[in-house]
């Protein structure tokens, strides 16, 4: 301090080998993810084939509900990681929390049904439908949240994270929801034991995962 004969120099003296850097900004953060979630689907379509059952009116209620849901996690888990990539003050919203919530209803909804089936009722599905066992979907749909994931992390890498463990799970929870959803629209098993069970699951997988390999990568 004493080298410096006032607050002036000091502040010129510290700011000298400072260099501008590019202003880190949400909007590009979400532009990288959405750009990362059509990816997957355009590379999910181009190996697995768009399922015409969208167009057509064959897609049934549970389809849209499910992928909705996960549609509504994501854009809200996506807008939470982004703006957590930028130190502030202030409370931070629980929207991809309560999304989260929302979507459990779907496997809980699903896990309802099929045991209501076994006890005799007369519902649409039961555990002896083959498609409630096709768990290829749950791996399609994680491979296709690790493009999305990759792209979150290279965000928050850009970013100053504060609170590395919340950045994580939001990570985990958006991938794991726009890498189904993404996957989703090639899949032709639209009953709710398929689509509220095993396209909900990469979410809880992905996130658990992020939740263990982002901290790291993100830390600095």
């Amino acid at each position: 301090m004493e080298k410096y004969s006032n607050r002036a120099d000091l502040i010129a003296a510290l700011s000298d080998d400072l260099t501008p850097v590019a202003r880190v900004k949400p909007r590009d953060g979400m532009l990288l993810i959405v750009f990362a979630t059509l990816a997957a689907a355009l590379a999910s379509i181009a190996i697995f084939e768009f399922w015409p059952g969208m167009l057509n009116g064959e897609a049934s209620a549970f389809f849209w509900i499910t992928n909705g849901l996960l549609a509504v996690l994501g854009s809200a888990s996506m807008v939470g990681l982004v703006g957590g990539a930028l130190p502030r003050v202030g409370t931070r919203g629980n929207a991809p929390f309560w999304s989260a919530a929302m979507l459990a209803v779907m496997p809980i909804a699903a896990l309802i049904t099929l045991l209501s089936v076994e006890a005799g009722h007369d519902h649409a599905t039961s555990f002896a439908d083959p498609a409630v066992s096709y768990w290829e979907c749950a791996a399609y749909g994680l491979c296709a949240s690790v493009l999305v994931g990759l792209a979150a992390i290279v965000w928050l890498r850009r970013g100053a994270p504060v609170s590395i463990e919340r950045s994580a799970w939001l990570t985990g929870l958006s991938a794991g929801a726009f890498g189904s959803l993404a996957y989703g629209i090639t899949c032709p098993l639209d009953g709710v034991g398929h689509v509220g069970i095993v396209h909900v699951a990469p979410v809880l997988i992905s996130a658990l995962v992020a939740r263990i390999v982002v901290p790291p990568l993100i830390r600095w």
